[in-house]
């Protein structure tokens, strides 16, 4: 039998206080979404109201308590979740346009040394089918480091049989308000990834996310190498400027041109490293593909068994 958790739906943005009580210190809003439940207080601080602390990482306190009714009135749904489970870890073996875990991680040589700016934004290479800004200098942002490391591999390695072009790249930037998870739109439809079973689910190793804290603010393109199930934790490889990082590195681990290209070898151990169920509490609104990658050993986990 799945565990479940306690989840609340906030249909609108509301307030969050420090102690379940609306005259105690205001401590930010809460956006629309849904949040795991740390713990309840029905009939508090009177009979006519009902808090619930809330896991939020957005704020600086990271929780927070919100009125989930006053009197006859309810503002939110809080329900049981169940937990998704471990994702079946396709070995892509068979798949034609599956590359291979060790393309990808050559091609970090070339990025390791990339530090983050949102506004400046450079590629170690040329990419097919598009004209792109080549560095020095040193910098590039979340899409662009997605985008050069993925696009470059499966290129490298199919060649004529993997088209990328201008439509493709501007997806990759999410140059669109018609669609703002383009990102993910992008993997899937030039074939370098499958789409995941839903935005929930645990993710599979080297999976594409593109999240968003707010709608449509605050965004981020990122990857996360592989999830152990155990910890919950995810092993996320991304171009930041927070969490440990000024640049390319492996979140709440470090940069890569500090730490090298491998991550730690009991990864999921160390404090800084992000859950999985974080990461769903900060990037509220997601969406992941699935890539395409074989022959996987860097998080040190098994290619195929949870």
């Amino acid at each position: 039998m799945s565990q479940s958790h306690r989840v609340a739906k906030l249909p609108i943005r509301m307030r969050g206080f420090v102690q379940p009580d609306t005259q105690s210190q205001f401590e930010g809003y809460v956006e629309a979404g849904t949040y795991f439940v740390l713990e309840e207080r029905p009939g508090s601080p009177t009979p006519d109201t009902d808090f619930v602390r809330l896991e939020v990482p957005t704020l600086g306190a990271l929780d927070t308590w919100v009125c989930t009714r006053w009197r006859t009135q309810h503002y939110v749904s809080v329900t049981n979740q169940a937990q998704p489970p471990p994702a079946v870890r396709l070995p892509f073996d068979d798949d034609p346009l599956a590359i291979a875990e060790s393309q990808l991680v050559t091609l970090l040589q070339g990025l390791k040394d990339f530090r983050y700016d949102l506004d400046q934004a450079y590629y170690p290479w040329d990419l097919p089918g598009i004209r792109v800004p080549r560095a020095p200098p040193l910098f590039n942002n979340c899409c662009t480091f997605v985008e050069a490391l993925t696009v470059k591999a499966f290129a490298d390695a199919h060649g004529a049989n993997f088209a990328w072009d201008s439509r493709r790249h501007r997806q990759m930037m999410i140059a669109s308000t018609e669609d703002f998870f383009s990102p993910v739109t992008a993997a899937v439809e030039s074939g370098m990834a499958i789409p995941a079973p839903s935005a929930d689910a645990h993710p599979h190793p080297w999976t594409l996310i593109q999240g968003w804290r707010n709608p449509w603010r605050s965004g981020h393109t990122f990857l996360v190498v592989d999830h152990h199930p155990a910890t919950d934790k995810a092993l996320v490889l991304e171009s930041n400027s927070a969490n440990g990082l000024d640049g390319v590195g492996y979140r709440g681990i470090g940069n890569l041109r500090d730490i090298g290209l491998e991550p730690p070898e009991d990864w999921w151990n160390l404090p800084d490293v992000w859950t999985w169920r974080k990461l769903c509490s900060t990037y509220l609104f997601r969406q992941q593909a699935w890539l395409k990658v074989k022959d996987r050993s860097l998080s040190r986990l098994s290619a195929t068994s949870p």
